[in-house]
This record gives structure tokens, C-alpha cells and sequence, in this order.
């Protein structure tokens, strides 16, 4: 099966000796656990210097095809990374089409009088956007989700208690998503097929803090239709980065 990783980094890490911190760490383990393609943040953008971690993976990635760039951004108020339209444009001049952010390690809010203007940019041109649920609350992930309806609100690190929280939303919002790094709730997939859909989980294994082996084996053992199981694999996620609009023009005025 075509496994396309939605949610991993590469990077040192504060705390711990992990697995991998290079490139060539993380395609070693991608190889290891037959996973054909990832979606790449940098663990110096998170914990310490989105910019600088940014740039550092964009030169660190040149060149490998299978992975693809995933920035951390942070709003204008900040002053780090220019105006909205100036992050616009660096992040179609780096063909990056999925953002994370960090409101809580980052200390800033998502509330529209912060972030406001560059999620409205973001999703107007349809990005994908990451979370960690440590990061957010289900009634802010709520807010966004209604106030940014073009935006692909991808929910990662969920745990398995929070099913029912995740369950009531997406009786609401189609552009909620989540991916399987931490989707530990025993059929939890089964059940989301069941009541919903495959087009709202996405393979994700939350290398290098997490065992890639753990999403792999909730994927491989769910009993469903090869069709479900290869839209969670790599279709959806697909889908979505295809749907966003790099450059200047605005996905409304396409």
C-alpha cells in the first residue's frame, strides 16, 4: 500500500535522543516501515525559530522528491515573518502547501483580532493546516472550521479520548480532518467509517517522537474496502494538497 506520512519532522529534539534527526534518518525509517512519501516539519521551527527552521528545511529537503515541506508559520503581529501577502508569496516560492502552527508553545491566539488575516489568506488559497490537540480546544478548532471554510483543518496527537469531541464536529464541518498518529480509540477507525466517511482520517505516524509502527498496524488491520483504506493511506491527503492555489491569485477569483 502507498503510505503517504501527513504528520512527521525532522530536526533535534530538546529533551530526548530520538530515532533520527537528519533527512537521511527519516528516509532510513521511512524506508524501514515502507512508507513511500512524507509531509515534513522542522523541529527547530516548532521549538525554537519558525523562520530560521523554515529556511533550514526547504535547503534540507532539496533534492529528495518524496518529501515534501510543511512550514510553521506565525501571524504578521509577531514581526518575524513579514507581511501576510509576503508570506503568500514565500510560501508558494518553497511549493509549500501544508502550514502548522504552535499558539500554545509559540504564545500567541488564534482569535481573528491576532490570526485573523492570515487565515483568511490561508484559506482562501485552501491550505492544509496542522494542529497538535495539546495546541488547541475543541471549541476553538470549532471556530476555525466555521470561519474558514476553504481551510483543511487537519487535527494531529489527538488521543483516544477525545472521539466523541471529534465525532460531534464533523457532524458539522467537512473540512475537519484527522490524522492516525495518536487515533488510539480500540475501532475507532471502523466507527468513523461506519458513521462518516474515509475522506476525513489521513495516515500520519508523528515521527520521530511517536512509532511510526503504531499508525501502520491501525491502518493495515481495519477491515474496510481497499478503496477506504487507500484514501486514508495517501488519497485524501493527496487530495488536499491538490486543492491548493500557490501564488498570488486567490482560489475564489480562479
Amino acid at each position: 500500500m502507498h503510505l503517504f506520512d501527513a504528520n512527521c519532522a525532522v530536526g533535534a529534539w530538546p529533551t530526548d535522543r530520538l530515532v533520527y534527526e537528519t533527512v537521511d534518518g527519516l528516509l532510513a525509517e521511512m524506508d524501514r516501515l515502507g512508507i513511500k512519501q512524507a509531509l515534513v516539519s522542522h523541529t527547530l521551527a516548532q521549538h525554537f525559530d519558525p523562520p530560521e527552521g523554515n529556511r533550514i528545511l526547504v535547503e534540507e529537503l532539496a533534492g529528495h522528491e518524496r518529501l515534501l515541506p510543511c512550514w510553521t508559520l506565525l501571524p504578521p503581529s509577531c514581526g518575524e515573518m513579514g507581511t501576510v501577502q509576503e508570506l503568500v508569496q514565500d510560501l508558494a516560492r518553497s511549493s509549500v502547501r501544508a502550514v502548522r502552527l504552535y499558539p500554545r508553545i509559540h504564545s500567541y491566539s488564534l482569535d481573528t483580532w491576532q490570526c485573523g488575516d492570515l487565515l483568511t489568506a490561508l484559506s482562501e488559497r485552501r491550505y492544509v493546516l496542522l494542529i497538535d490537540m495539546e495546541q488547541t480546544d475543541w471549541s476553538e478548532v470549532a471556530r476555525l472550521c466555521e470561519a474558514y471554510l476553504d481551510l483543511s483543518v487537519v487535527i494531529t496527537a489527538l488521543g483516544y479520548r477525545h472521539l466523541r469531541f471529534l465525532f460531534g464536529l464533523w457532524a458539522h464541518y467537512s473540512n475537519l480532518y484527522c490524522d492516525l498518529s495518536n487515533f488510539s480509540t480500540y475501532l475507532g477507525v471502523e466507527e468513523t467509517l461506519q458513521r462518516f466517511n474515509s475522506e476525513r482520517l489521513l495516515f500520519g505516524t508523528g515521527l520521530p517522537t511517536l512509532d511510526g509502527g503504531g499508525p501502520i498496524a491501525r491502518l493495515f488491520y481495519t477491515r474496510a474496502p481497499e478503496s477506504d483504506l487507500e484514501a486514508i493511506a495517501h488519497g485524501n491527503l493527496e487530495r488536499l494538497l491538490a486543492r491548493v492555489q500557490l501564488g498570488k491569485e486567490r482560489a475564489h477569483e480562479r
